[in-house]
């Protein structure tokens, strides 16, 4: 299963998809915003290449006119998909079902988005989507402040004494432990949302290729790791190291505040 396949965007030749497509050149006409490609399966392509306003234009047409035809948030969705992914990758491993879980909050996100709010529209929806996410899984202040009962009630089911802790529970823990760190860095404004995310692309990265550890802030700096983010930050490896270096020691700032507070 996938994000995309949740939501039925996975396939452009399949009846759903077919039929957005065939109301592409009629919402063409509703909206200047919308660009002049006559197959929205070259959407996609447009977008890459656009400006960020550009961006924001088609997303806002698309939201705007969702409100008189719901199968527009069918096409937001498939617009979103590629970050949805990306979201979904991050705490993959915090749920079998996480695929699902991050399609349902991207369904949500995208019908409760304001169309007035028209700037940095994908960057606002799915940053709702993650936080979301992490809530409805229980994981990090989201979640607590919702219902702290609650929050406490997973971690003590998730824990059997009858089985020792192995290395796959240490992961999810760490996991955890590292989204709750960042958001309380983004609760306090020690930390810009821009930063968590790249902190956690760069965690994951690292974890992909089995950085060592004991270079470059946790393996985090390593330049195999740092190029595998670019693309995605659109910074290049020495931009990176320099915004996660200042994220890193804000927060480490923040915490040792925190102890002497205590």
């Amino acid at each position: 299963m996938s994000v995309a396949k949740c939501l039925g965007v996975d396939d452009l030749d399949a009846p759903n998809m077919r039929g957005l497509r065939a109301e592409w050149p009629r919402w063409r006409r509703m909206s200047s915003d919308l660009p002049d490609v006559d197959d929205l399966k070259e959407l996609p392509r447009w977008m890459r290449d656009a400006e960020p306003a550009q961006r924001d234009g088609v997303l806002t047409a698309l939201r705007k006119i969702a409100e008189g035809e719901r199968r527009a948030y069918v096409a937001l969705a498939w617009l979103l998909m590629p970050g949805a992914a990306r979201v979904a990758g991050r705490i993959s491993r915090l749920a079998e079902e996480i695929d699902a879980v991050v399609a349902g909050q991207l369904w949500v996100q995208i019908c409760e988005h304001d169309p007035a709010d028209d700037r940095y529209v994908a960057k606002k929806i799915l940053d709702c989507v993650y936080r979301e996410s992490m809530a409805e899984l229980g994981v990090g202040d989201l979640a607590k402040r919702r219902d702290e009962a609650w929050a406490m009630t997973v971690l003590v089911d998730a824990f059997d004494e009858s089985i020792p802790t192995g290395p796959a529970n240490d992961e999810v823990a760490g996991r955890e432990v590292l989204a709750d760190l960042l958001q309380r860095g983004i609760d306090s404004g020690k930390l810009v949302e821009s930063d968590r995310d790249l902190l956690l692309d760069l965690a994951h990265a690292a974890e992909q290729i089995d950085a060592p550890g004991r270079r470059g802030r946790g393996g985090l700096m390593t330049p195999s790791v740092t190029q595998m983010v670019e693309e995605a930050h659109a910074l290049s490896s020495r931009s990176i190291r320099r915004h996660a270096s200042g994220a890193i020691r804000a927060l480490r700032e923040d915490a040792e505040r925190g102890r002497t507070a205590m």
